[in-house]
């Protein structure tokens, strides 16, 4: 793992699946960490099994949508450690499978909400304040931010313009010293599988989307993750790394 020591890390969604797997890379690695999630009782679960003694972990409860709360948030995590050299913007939540033309607006709103404008919001505050001093932003944009998964319309286009983000905030502010990527991670052992499996999709289905036949874990994303964090990766921005099995490349 790379090292992160004397840095500071935001991670969205933190508290479960990927997120909490990048949480735990990252406190392996040197690093401190800011937890955010939707619900308080998450965050403070999220914090008691990573550091209990609180020391290089601290939370908010964010509703990423919310422009407010995400404010001040991000106000308070730069309080909590003094300053922050990264994020990782991985909150989401998954959509019911159904053919477009019968999606309803509230859950296209809802969808687009939380993983477009979301990560939107929050990568606007991160980029103002790396903008001045350099750092590293990475997205969730999911395998569905490069190819379609019928059923999932909203999903699928939250999640393009999650890569369309990233590579537009790369282009406008590589020469402030500022890396945005994103990671497309396929079928992965989460809460948003077992939402999919819920709606009719099973494992064994998207296990079969991918060449490699298998469901891949939360610490191989979270991997991939602390790289594009990384100085090891100080060359790389803009790009949208599958983590997939090899899904895309079909």
């Amino acid at each position: 793992m790379p090292a992160f020591d004397d840095k500071v890390v935001l991670v969205t969604g933190g508290a479960s699946g990927i997120g909490f797997a990048a949480c735990e890379a990252l406190l392996a690695s040197g690093a401190a960490v800011v937890v955010w999630d939707r619900l308080e009782a998450d965050v403070e679960e999220a914090i008691r099994r990573l550091d209990p003694s609180g020391e290089r972990c601290s939370g908010f409860a964010v509703d990423v949508a919310n422009a407010g709360q995400v404010e001040a948030a991000f106000s308070e995590s730069l309080s909590a450690f003094g300053n922050l050299h990264g994020a990782f913007n991985n909150a989401g939540i998954g959509a019911p499978t159904v053919p477009m033309a019968d999606i309803s607006e509230t859950t296209f709103d809802d969808v687009l909400a939380v993983n477009l404008k979301g990560v939107w919001l929050c990568m606007k505050y991160e980029l103002k304040h790396f903008r001045s001093r350099g750092g590293s932003i990475v997205n969730n944009a999911s395998v569905s931010g490069l190819v379609a998964l019928a059923g999932q319309g909203a999903y699928t286009c939250a999640k393009h313009g999650v890569v369309g983000l990233t590579k537009t905030a790369a282009v406008e502010y590589a020469a402030a010293g500022v890396r945005v990527n994103a990671v497309c991670p396929g079928a992965i052992q989460t809460p948003i599988l077992a939402h999919l499996e819920e709606a009719g999709i099973d494992e064994a289905a998207l296990a079969g989307m991918s060449p490699a036949a298998r469901v891949g874990a939360p610490i191989e994303v979270a991997s991939a993750v602390l790289w594009l964090l990384s100085d090891e990766a100080s060359f790389v921005t803009g790009a949208a790394l599958s983590v997939d099995g090899g899904w895309a490349a079909q």
